[in-house]
């Protein structure tokens, strides 16, 4: 059976979707949206964007029981793909160890007004543990 993860403590979809879902060991993330969380909009500094939705990354983790390391694949959606270079300063500092990233993938996509950057990521997780 999905488990839904929801959190407070990250910025919501005008849709009815939870943040993440897990089904047997298998996390994958809704679009991880850069919002500011007691606003509800997006910061015109597209590095506060990126900022914020690698926050709620780990965030959405954490409540799901899960971590970094247990990524393997993120799909990263811009409005403009020479923002990717906005994302490299968050994932060396994530990940500073070249042989243990996850996948990544740059798309670009018809993004909200304001919005640089949809994050999602696909996780492995122990399945005795993970709902």
């Amino acid at each position: 059976m999905v488990k839904s993860i929801y959190s407070s403590r990250v910025a919501q979809h005008q849709n009815p979707i939870p943040a993440a879902a897990v089904h047997r060991g298998l996390l994958i993330t809704s679009a991880i949206i850069g919002k500011e969380l007691h606003t509800d909009a997006y910061p015109q500094e597209k590095e506060k964007q990126v900022e914020l939705v690698f926050e709620y990354l780990a965030i959405i983790l954490d409540e799901a029981g899960a971590t970094l390391q247990d990524i393997v694949k993120i799909d990263l959606f811009f409005a403009d793909k020479k923002d990717r270079a906005l994302v490299n300063p968050h994932w060396l500092r994530l990940y500073p160890d070249e042989t243990q990233r996850p996948a990544r993938q740059a798309h670009t996509a018809v993004l909200p007004a304001g919005c640089c950057l949809h994050l999602v990521a696909t996780a492995m997780l122990d399945p005795l543990t993970s709902g």
